[in-house]
């Protein structure tokens, strides 16, 4: 499934949850773009002009940080070690649970339900989001069955495969 990036190999399966940041990413940046490009040329009172030049560095703050800390997120399910690992690349990479102690969660927010792991002894208390939002329209419900059927079931596999 192209929109997670799954692999799987070697008792291993990776997957992206979040890359649907990918156009908020591209906003941010084009907005950054357009602000340090056509700023320069206007004639602004020079409080005017840094208060939009604060706006354009907000902005790539933003898209730096959706980059690294959202939209490059790597979940591991390692068979061999039977932990669950997040990876954010060139940062670190971290054990968050043992297959024994995971749990899927389904969480409602703000209308929208996203799975994600929490750990069983304490099922609603640290979640690591694993899937996008989706909503109730006919495309969230066809990217929800796609995700429940390519993923979650292989998560599941995987899960059970160990113990």
């Amino acid at each position: 499934m192209p929109a997670y990036n799954v692999k799987i190999e070697n008792g291993k399966l990776s997957f992206q949850p979040e890359r649907d940041y990918k156009s908020k990413i591209l906003f941010f940046c084009f907005l950054a773009v357009v602000i340090f490009v056509v700023t320069p040329m206007l004639h602004l009172y020079r409080d005017t002009y840094w208060s939009v030049m604060a706006i354009g560095l907000v902005s790539v703050l933003t898209a730096l940080y959706d980059f690294i800390f959202h939209f490059n997120v790597t979940y591991i399910f390692d068979q061999y070690t039977g932990q669950v690992y997040k990876k954010i690349p060139g940062l670190f990479t971290r054990k968050i649970m043992a297959f024994e102690d995971v749990y899927i969660l389904h969480v409602q927010e703000d209308g929208l339900l996203h799975y994600a792991l929490s750990h069983k002894q304490n099922k609603y208390g640290k979640s690591f989001a694993i899937s996008q939002p989706f909503g109730s329209n006919r495309k969230s419900q066809i990217r929800q069955a796609t995700f429940e059927t390519e993923i979650l079931s292989e998560i599941e596999k995987i899960i059970h495969a160990s113990r």
